[in-house]
């Protein structure tokens, strides 16, 4: 979800229903870190802290336990029947091992505050952003990323990770 603020940073709202990204399970796999118990469990249904488990068969567990599971199901849903998609489940048998991302469809939906809320929505919205960043270590959804895409100065790339992709061109 994208909230448009006009002179400022949009608020950015890109996030799984999983407890950790599966980007983030696979770069821990790769970089051999282990993940936080209560990400995934094993093909076999062990909980795990080995994030190869989780991204080689296994399955990564919903954010906020089960009211977490409810909202994964009702995003699946909603999401899945508006684009005709697969449910995650089924995204590992129908790869077809390219090692391109998954096929699938994206569901994004936009509605105009103006329309259902009226024209002082945008203020009001402003006010409870600043409501919450006024208790301290809060930051809104998709600041801290547009915050980085300012930093001009170098990066630290794993070396391993540019070999690979210098060995595939």
């Amino acid at each position: 979800m994208l909230g448009l603020r006009p002179g400022t940073t949009p608020v950015v709202y890109d996030m799984a229903t999983a407890s950790m990204a599966m980007g983030e399970v696979q770069v821990a796999k790769r970089e051999g870190h282990k993940v936080p118990l209560g990400t995934g469990l094993t093909k076999d249904g062990k909980d795990t802290t080995d994030p190869a488990e989780i991204a080689d068969g296994g399955v990564l567990l919903p954010f906020g336990g089960y009211k977490g599971s409810a909202i994964a199901m009702m995003v699946e849903l909603l999401a899945g029947a508006l684009v005709g998609d697969n449910f995650s489940y089924e995204t590992a048998a129908k790869d077809n091992n390219d090692g391109g991302p998954p096929s699938g469809g994206e569901f994004i939906l936009a509605i105009c505050p103006d329309k259902t809320a009226g024209t002082s929505w945008q203020k009001h919205a402003e006010d409870f952003f600043e409501k919450m960043k006024s208790m301290g270590e809060v930051r809104l959804p998709g600041e801290r990323r547009h915050k980085n895409r300012l930093d001009k100065g170098p990066r630290n790339i794993n070396e391993e990770l540019v070999n690979k992709i210098k060995s595939l061109s």
